[in-house]
Order: structure tokens, then sequence, then C-alpha cells
């Protein structure tokens, strides 16, 4: 859904410069009859492959895209292993000796290769009851001699989306695997497995490692806010994080600077806990709006607000309200802006429990929409929150149907984080799911157009911009979700 003028915007942002990437084609059971462009974008949008299936490899990154073998589930969710192996160095006599099955290019006939395995990733992978599968990931290094689990964070593996598609794109860290820092062959192997280990389909990819060097911090500053526009930030705090650890929450909104924030995780928290932290830490100046003291979702506005929706909204089959709050605000320059703030249930598959309540949330929310705008029918809207996408997209695309001033879908914004090629907007390094993208903004482009969009993880900044910027390495790691940025100014009649 991201258009090609996005994606040229994109490129604009600090660190998201293109990389010198291998001119080498990439081989496939799928052969296709182009190779996709140089610069790949992991936002599991999936169009910078141009429908195809292949391995990319630039001075510090892997990228594979790969189909998935049931398109109606999330692979972290699935009844289905995905088995990704890695010949890192494409030796067959190193590390761990596996067989797979590939069709020969030429004749179309089934033949059997040898694989040097060096790393093992199972998607989904089977669980320590027998005949079950568990969801997240399984990571095993293997040498000549030995095997040893490891976590997605040591190799730097993540792949979106998070929820179901015919394809994901992956992604592998040279500089985290040394195994990956030569300039040579690199093989891949992705195996669809049932349980028990029953082989449902293979797939696999060659190509040569460009030479391999590390990508420096982003040295660039957090980019002003534009002068007749507003900032509008999303960002889940983890259980209400900030009453204990206020400090990092506290440097990354000095150095971001929003006028608007959408909050998710004051679980729990009263009112005026809240609002003291926010005196203290933004202002008396600030308006604070929450739906109650328990569904941890927020919007607070140095801007004036106009009207602020709180009521409860339950969705059918659900005894408790929707995790959502709204309001509508006026900018410095006389513009008005409809702002909603919103929190989708956790966890479960596509069709789940769980997502089944995603969707109803979803409808009721999009109708929380459609009389805000026939209230305000000339004003544009933002949403932001954590959308918990990890079973189906379809909470995403309901929200959006026809929610702009002109009927038309609103527009997920880019959320690239600052110094990388990934939209990733939640990261657990202990946890067994990998990175994922959770938390969206979705922009009513015809009102308002969205000029800079960006997540933030100060790991990635250099020391100069951590100085200048008055933040810390760590500061990212007070939550597990990233602040997610998006920089409007209004549409000129």
């Amino acid at each position: 859904m991201i258009t090609k003028l996005l994606l040229m915007m994109l490129l604009t942002i600090p660190g998201c410069a293109a990389t010198q990437l291998s001119d080498e084609p990439a081989a496939s059971t799928s052969l296709t009859k182009s190779v996709p462009p140089a610069q790949i974008i992991l936002d599991g949008d999936l169009s910078d492959w141009y429908g195809q299936t292949g391995i990319r490899a630039d001075n510090d990154e892997v990228f594979v895209c790969f189909e998935s073998y049931d398109e109606t589930q999330a692979i972290q969710a699935a009844d289905f292993t995905t088995r990704i192996r890695i010949d890192a160095d494409g030796d067959q006599n190193t590390g761990m000796r596996s067989m797979y099955n590939a069709d020969d290019p030429k004749s179309g006939q089934k033949m059997m290769l040898s694989q040097g395995v060096d790393l093992t990733i199972d998607i989904s992978p089977e669980s320590e009851e027998f005949g079950e599968l568990k969801g997240g990931s399984n990571i095993r290094l293997h040498t000549d001699h030995s095997t040893s689990r490891i976590s997605h964070a040591d190799v730097g593996f993540y792949f979106l989306p998070t929820h179901s598609s015919p394809r994901y794109e992956m992604r592998l860290d040279r500089a985290t695997m040394q195994l990956l820092q030569h300039d040579g062959p690199i093989s891949v192997v992705v195996e669809h497995r049932a349980i028990g280990g029953d082989i449902l389909r293979t797939q696999s990819f060659t190509t040569t490692l460009p030479r391999y060097e590390p990508s420096k911090p982003i040295n660039d500053p957090i980019a002003a806010k534009p002068k007749e526009g507003v900032r509008v930030m999303s960002t889940n705090v983890l259980y209400s994080s900030p009453l204990k650890d206020p400090e990092p929450f506290a440097r990354v909104l000095d150095a971001m600077n929003p006028d608007a924030i959408l909050y998710q995780e004051w679980f729990k928290t009263t009112q005026d806990d809240v609002r003291g932290w926010i005196d203290e830490h933004l202002g008396k100046d600030w308006s604070l709006i929450m739906m109650d003291d328990r569904s941890g979702v927020a919007i607070a506005t140095r801007l004036k607000v106009v009207d602020a929706i709180t009521k409860p909204i339950i969705a059918h089959g659900d005894k408790y309200p929707s995790r959502v709050v709204a309001a509508v605000v006026e900018t410095d320059h006389g513009d008005h802006l409809i702002l909603i703030s919103l929190h989708l249930k956790c966890c479960g598959g596509a069709g789940s429990d769980e997502d089944a309540k995603r969707i109803a949330q979803a409808h009721q929310i999009h109708g929380l929409i459609l009389e805000l705008r026939e209230k305000y029918p000339d004003t544009g809207v933002v949403i932001g929150g954590d959308f918990n996408l990890v079973g189906t997209r379809t909470p995403l695309e309901m929200m959006s149907e026809g929610a702009g001033i002109d009927h038309q879908d609103l527009l997920p914004v880019p959320t690239t984080v600052l110094g990388t090629q990934s939209m990733l907007t939640w990261t657990q390094a202990k946890s067994s799911y990998t990175p994922g993208r959770l938390d969206w903004l979705l922009v009513d482009d015809h009102a308002w157009t969205p000029v800079r969009s960006w997540s933030l993880d100060t790991a990635r900044l250099s020391d100069h911009v951590l100085k200048e910027s008055g933040l810390q390495r760590d500061d990212s790691r007070a939550t597990d979700h990233l602040p997610i940025v998006v920089d409007l100014v209004p549409k000129s009649d």
C-alpha cells in the first residue's frame, strides 16, 4: 500500500541512503526473469521484490524473500514449521551436513543437493510435547562438532510482515554473524515442514556476498519538526514504565519534541498519576485525555483540545471496552486534526479468538471514526497505536477503509528505524518471538501531507547525535516498543 512517492520520500530520511549491493542474480526453485531492485526496505510490503522470491545482500545485511506454505496463517503462529537453513560460506563440508530437493534449472527434474548448514532457524518450532508446535522461533548455530542454541538478536534475524501473508522477507545482520563477513557464496534453503517432520515444500536461494563493511551509526541529527505543521508520536510505555524509570522516556520526548503523543499501556494507572508525570516532564500546559484508569490508552498534547471522546466502546462478543481514546485538536495555525490512540487485542494467530477480537474492535473503532467524520467533515485524522497484527491484516485494512475526508482509505505511513532499512516497532532480545512491526500510524493524506516519518532506536545513533540530542544509547530499551513519529503539514486549498 506504500506508494512509490512515499518510498522515494523514505530514502531521504537520515540513515536510509542506498548502499552498494551485490549484482549477482538470485537462484531459486521458482526461477524469475528479472532480479529485484538493489535497495530492499524490510517493511513487509514486498513491493520492492516485484512479486518475486530471491536473495539479496549488501555490505552489512542479507535479505531473503520466500513464499509461505499457507498464506492464511502467520508463520510465527502456524500449524507448520518454516525451517530456514543457511550455509553461510557456501561450503557443504563445514557446519552440519544436510540434503534437500531442488529443481534442475535446465531439465526441471528433481535433484538431491547437499548443504553445509551453519545456521538453522525454525519458525513455529516443535514443542516439547510430541505432535505440537509452539509460537515464536528456535535458532541453532552449527559448527563441525557442535550445535548451540542462540537468540535471534545474536544474528540480527527478523522478518516481516508479522501477520499472515503469501510471502515474507527476512534479514540477517552480517555484523553480528562472523560467518557472513566473507565475500563469497551463500546458500539459503527454506523448508515448510508438517508436524512430525514431513517436508511440505522447499525453496532454495544462492548469491555471492559483496565485500563486508559495517555500517556506521547514524550521524545526522534528529530532524526538526515542520514550522507550519504538527508532529505526532505514538508510543507504548510497557506497563506504565515511565513511573518506575522516568528518565529514558523524558529524554526521548525532549529529543523528539512532539506536539501530540498517542499513548498505550498506561495500564492500571490513575489519571492523576499520569497527569503528575506529564506535569513534571512535559509541563502543566499539556492536556491529557484518558478513557479510564485501566485500559492504558491516552492522548497528551500541547495543542488546544476542541473535543475529547473517552466513552467506552464495547466490541460485539467482548465484555471489556476497546482500548481507544480520541481528541480533536487545533494547531498553532488554526488547523484541526482528529487524533486517535488505540491498543488492539494481543496475541493469537489468524483465525484465533484473539484475532476475531481484534477484527471486532477495529470494526467498532472504525464506526467511531465515521461518527467523528460526520461531526468534523473537513478535518483530517491520524490513528496511531499498537495494532498487534500477529494474525491477519484485516484490522488495519478495516480501520483505514473510507475514513478520509473524501471517503478514501487512510495511508499507513512508513516508519523505518533511523539508520536502518527496516520498519521494526517491537523488539525483545530475550523473547523467542522475533522483532516485528506491531505499531502503525494511519494518516488522512487528502487533508495532511506526511513529510517525514520514522521510528527511533537510540542504539543506532552515533555518540555525537546522542550527545547533541540529550539521549543515552539504551534509552530505547526502557520499553519493548519503539516510538513511531510522523510530521504532517496541512494540504493547501
